[in-house]
């Protein structure tokens, strides 16, 4: 069987028409060249050139073979430049799975930055609960996820990129948009729109802000963020959201005021812990921690100093 050493020989010899000038193209001596075409003549069975001085003149089944040949070529060069491509993470496939707030906000952006400059990288986004988000790193149908405050699973490594933070939402014009800040007790006597008792962000909530009786008296329950703020949108009730749902595009119609106390709320990245991620992986994490898309996350919704 022929080498593709060989097949490069006969490639340069069939181009130059001496073996002087394919030793040069191939930076060998000359009679590594004859040699090499002498063996390649041993083992097809016929000969590939006549010798007429110092030329040589292909035969009929070498120019066959040469037309033949130039399929493996193509097919090595377009190889070597998509290794090429992913050596400078400018090609590969990168899979994103992100919980909504990060699906809606984060994301989106994020890719078109990275892609911009790398038109060969294929991006799948997906976008689930938190649970879904932790199982689909785990299991390798995702390369990366991006979720709020998830929680430590074995296994799986998380990193904080940013603060966010929890803000009350409200139609234009509501009492609250005098606070500057809102309370669990101004929120009393205030039809509300909270989450299923299982969502990260109940349960961040519950940690003190929401008490049982303002639960009770909420006026609908959603399981994301962006469904509260479109219910809260039609003014039947106030609601609390994240940061980065809340300034995702300024696509609500809504005034927004911090929490106070603050309830601060991390933004992060998960991978498989001890793993180091693709090449292109690591490029688009890279860009993501260095981006300002994240950079007021935990002062939006503050109207003034205090």
């Amino acid at each position: 069987m022929l080498t593709f050493r060989q097949l490069e020989t006969f490639r340069h010899v069939m181009r130059t028409r001496t073996t002087v000038g394919a030793a040069k193209a191939l930076r060998v001596s000359q009679p590594a060249v004859s040699n090499a075409i002498k063996q390649m003549e041993g083992q097809v069975g016929f000969e590939l050139f006549e010798r007429i001085g110092n030329r040589l003149i292909p035969t009929p089944d070498a120019e066959e073979m040469y037309r033949d040949s130039e399929a493996i070529f193509s097919l090595y060069h377009a190889l070597t430049h998509r290794i090429e491509s992913r050596r400078n993470s400018a090609a590969g496939n990168l899979r994103i799975v992100c919980t909504p707030p990060l699906a809606n906000a984060l994301a989106p952006l994020a890719i078109r930055n990275f892609l911009a400059a790398r038109p060969g990288v294929r991006v799948s986004l997906d976008t689930r609960r938190i649970d879904g988000v932790l199982e689909a790193v785990e299991t390798r149908s995702a390369d990366v996820g991006f979720a709020l405050n998830p929680p430590t699973r074995d296994g799986l490594v998380s990193e904080r990129i940013a603060w966010g933070q929890v803000v009350c939402a409200f139609v234009p014009g509501h009492p609250l948009e005098n606070k500057l800040a809102v309370t669990a007790a101004d929120l009393q006597g205030h039809p509300l729109v909270l989450y299923e008792p299982q969502s990260r962000l109940n349960l961040m909530l519950g940690e003190g802000f929401v008490t049982e009786r303002m639960r009770a008296e909420a006026v609908a329950e959603v399981r994301y963020s962006t469904l509260a703020c479109l219910l809260a949108e039609t003014g039947i009730g106030v609601t609390l959201v994240d940061s980065l749902t809340a300034m995702a595009g300024s696509r609500y119609r809504l005034t927004f005021r911090p929490l106070h106390p603050a309830q601060p709320v991390p933004v992060c990245i998960i991978r498989r812990d001890g793993e180091t991620g693709k090449r292109v992986q690591t490029a688009f994490l890279d860009d993501v921690r260095r981006s300002s898309l994240l950079d007021g996350l935990m002062g939006f919704g503050d109207s003034y100093d205090y």
